[in-house]
């Protein structure tokens, strides 16, 4: 089954199983959370005040003291940096990588970005297409403005008829894999060879902790001697919020 025929049978399907179904719409409907000095990951960097009136000022960043001694030294974020940089390769392999060796090839690259905008179409279709007839017209539009982050509906009109047709949604979806793989390849193929090697995947996941480590130390490495000790983060905390709390003046 070529391309086109497998998201036109999508859409059939959508159309008629999908009914009630309430579902996000949107290429760009990714998450994306800002910095929340409550809402800890050490990858995207947003740090907690857990336990900030505990013993442990670290908080969640206490995982990485692993002698717990109330100090994150420089080789133990060296640690971390390496495991955390590994687990993001070993999600991005088991996402992209089907026959599992290790290298993920475009044919292995496309047919994830092709199921993704498959379900974007699945998720347009269960979400506005009222009557079920596989397209979406105007009078199933949203009354009410978009972010600027999601495609609008009448972008996906082409011919400016005020319908986003079969043939239509098949066309964004396309545009859609073809965007996504391009993405992908120029952000992991540093050799633009067509093909991601585990030595590619790896070295974007560790540059992507090594810049989120170096944030964290930005942040709470007061003196400055590539060690974070509880001290340090209990004192960034204070300053954060002690005027949401007068004691901690």
């Amino acid at each position: 089954m070529d391309k086109a025929m497998k998201i036109a049978t999508t859409i059939v399907t959508a159309a008629l199983a999908l009914g009630a179904m309430r579902a996000a719409a949107g290429p760009g409907a990714f998450s994306g959370g800002g910095t929340n000095i409550c809402n800890t990951n050490l990858i995207h960097t947003n740090l907690v005040c857990t336990n900030l009136f505990g013993t442990n000022h670290l908080g969640p960043l206490a995982q990485y003291d692993l002698d717990g001694d109330g100090t994150i030294t420089s080789n133990e974020f060296a640690t971390a940096s390496q495991t955390l940089a590994q687990e993001l390769q070993s999600k991005f392999l088991a996402k992209y990588d089907a026959n599992q060796d290790g290298v993920v090839t475009s044919d292995e690259a496309l047919a994830v970005n092709e199921a993704i905008a498959e379900q974007w179409i699945t998720n347009l279709l269960a979400h506005f297409d009222l009557n079920k007839d596989g397209a979406i017209s105007t009078n199933e539009w949203p009354r009410f403005g978009w972010g600027p982050d999601r495609w609008s509906l009448a972008s996906l009109d082409t011919n400016g008829d005020g319908v986003v047709s079969s043939d239509e949604l098949i066309a964004a979806a396309d545009a859609l894999a073809a965007d996504l793989q391009t993405r992908l390849l120029a952000k992991y193929d540093a050799n633009l060879d067509g093909t991601i090697s585990s030595d590619e995947s790896l070295a974007v996941d560790q540059a992507l902790v090594n810049n989120r480590i170096a944030d964290i130390l930005k942040e709470f490495d007061l003196n400055g001697d590539g060690n974070v000790t509880s001290a340090e983060v209990d004192s960034v905390l204070r300053s954060r919020i002690g005027s949401g709390f007068p004691g901690l003046r």
